[in-house]
């Protein structure tokens, strides 16, 4: 299966579904990601260039493409919705992931507009929750990273130069006794929001730790499930 995850900013992605796409890369499938620019409103554009790659590498993901978008200047025009087209062009996702309409950030809000134009061909879309993500943020759809954790938090933590973010604060090497999250690599290099958000998405979906999805579009293929006897 091939999965595109689109971006506003450098880390939006391995924020909102880092560990869904460490998953699906360790099944086998083919991994882009599309960041739309390359997030010069908060710091040096080569230096978040670059720790989108190391993000990626982090990952396993196949491909990163860049959008060239002027940061904070997004909107849900043609220049946008041509930019994501071109990728999907080349992609043929089967399965995508993009920013919420449910966001505070105006960059994340064009995205989604922006891609429900562009992707209206693509079979399954999956709306995923960034740091700036609504009260009214409600998912239908969750995604059980517990074997991944470790991988999106070391993907985050690639991303140095946001450091001072309130959402990127670290922990100061404080781990707490039953914490799902106490063997993860980078564990006191990220943020107890991260961690808390996974445990509370985990606890709604009956698993240890989690992302959530709006879904706005699912095709079900009746194939992907596995066939049983039929009772007479």
């Amino acid at each position: 299966m091939r999965i595109l995850a689109i971006g506003a900013h450098p880390d939006d992605v391995e924020l909102g579904c880092g560990g869904a796409l460490a998953l699906f890369k360790k099944k086998g499938h083919e991994v882009s990601v599309l960041v739309l620019t390359r997030g010069e409103a908060s710091g040096d554009p080569a230096v978040r260039e670059n720790e989108c790659n190391l993000a990626a590498a982090t990952i396993g993901v196949d491909r990163v493409m860049f959008g060239n978008l002027p940061d904070t200047k997004i909107t849900d025009g043609i220049d946008t919705i041509r930019k994501i087209e071109n990728v999907s062009e080349t992609v043929h996702p089967d399965l995508v992931f993009t920013h919420s309409l449910k966001d505070s950030h105006q960059d994340h809000r064009n995205t989604h507009l922006a891609s429900m134009s562009a992707l209206r061909d693509v079979s399954t879309i999956m709306l995923y929750e960034s740091p700036a993500a609504l009260a009214d943020f409600s998912p239908q759809a969750f995604i059980d990273i517990s074997s991944v954790m470790s991988l999106k938090l070391k993907a985050v933590s690639a991303f140095n130069s946001q450091a001072a973010k309130t959402y990127m604060n670290g922990m100061n090497g404080r781990m707490q006794t039953g914490d799902p999250c106490l063997n993860c690599e980078k564990y006191g290099d990220v943020s107890n929001a991260m961690a808390g958000l996974a445990r509370f998405r985990g606890f709604q979906a009956g698993v240890g730790l989690a992302e959530a999805f709006e879904v706005t579009k699912y095709v079900m293929d009746v194939q992907l499930f596995p066939a049983t006897a039929a009772k007479i």
